[in-house]
């Protein structure tokens, strides 16, 4: 597993193609990562997805969002979603693994949340007409789809699949906790009472469970998908930062993205990175494949 250094328009190569600012943020991860408190004050239904909107021919698929653990379908793509919309793309956000929670979801099962994945994602196709979808996933969103691919037959149905900071070979326990501490209502949910009862995918997330080692035995990439990761050297959830890597197999299209190959100077930590400035050209660019 490697991060290469790639080219990316607008940040280390002269081709700016994105409405993004060339300078990206450089502000501490948890500075940065405040901006996820907004899950408080932001309704989830906030912005309507692009059911009504017709597919072009220059971005024929369309881009299904996948929030991570104490995620939904709002906060977590308040930068991604406009950005993506503006840039052509038919956009669709779903909220998974409900548990307990009227507001913060990726708390229920996880194989249960890639069959909720797998029903939206034949929604999609159903309501555009398109024939696949690409895949955006955050955190437990950038893993989880790897159970819907290749143990549940989505492979077929998705043509790019970008994980950002995803938990591709588990995390620990400390790693959730430090999740938790930054997402208003996650910590109080986790001490209610037993976590594995409150958020049934907290011991599935970690390296040690039985989950992830079958996830590991159906394989790290699927034929077919195009895969990017993103990772961050300050992650604070998936850690070590490696982690996040797939496996470049011949025959796989595999892109591993290190931030900080990117900008050094950029500090951002886990929870942030969906509102990164260069993390999203680095998706603009991983969809325009």
């Amino acid at each position: 597993m490697s991060f290469p250094r790639p080219k990316i328009p607008g940040i280390n190569s002269d081709d700016i193609t994105t409405d993004l600012t060339e300078a990206p943020h450089r502000v501490a991860g948890l500075g940065q990562a405040a901006v996820a408190g907004i899950v408080a004050t932001v309704d989830v239904e906030a912005g309507e997805d692009d059911w009504e909107l017709p597919l072009t021919e220059e971005h024929p698929r369309p881009v299904v969002l996948v929030h991570g653990t104490f995620g939904n379908r709002g906060y977590t793509w308040t930068e991604a979603a406009p950005l993506l919309r503006r840039n052509g793309y038919r956009v669709f956000r779903l909220d998974y693994g409900h548990h307990l929670h009227p507001v913060i979801f990726g708390l229920g099962d996880i194989k249960a949340s890639a069959r909720q994945l797998g029903e939206f994602v034949d929604e999609v196709l159903h309501r555009t007409g398109a024939r696949q979808v690409d895949l955006v996933g955050f955190s437990q969103g950038g893993m989880m789809p790897r159970y819907y691919l290749n143990a549940l037959g989505g492979a077929p149905k998705v043509h790019n699949f970008v994980g950002i900071s995803p938990s591709n070979h588990g995390v620990t326990a400390q790693g959730l906790m430090n999740l938790a501490r930054q997402i208003p209502g996650a910590r109080e949910l986790v001490e209610q009472g037993a976590v594995g009862t409150v958020v049934p995918a907290w011991p599935q997330l970690q390296h040690d469970h039985p989950f992830q080692r079958e996830l590991a035995d159906l394989g790290e990439t699927t034929e077919g998908v195009r895969h990017t990761v993103i990772a961050t050297r300050h992650d604070d959830v998936v850690m070590p930062y490696t982690s996040c890597a797939l496996a470049e197999t011949e025959g796989r299209h595999v892109w591993n993205v290190l931030l900080q190959d990117l900008d050094p100077d950029d500090h951002t930590a886990h929870a942030a990175m969906p509102y990164n400035p260069t993390v999203l050209k680095v998706v603009l660019e991983a969809l325009a494949e």
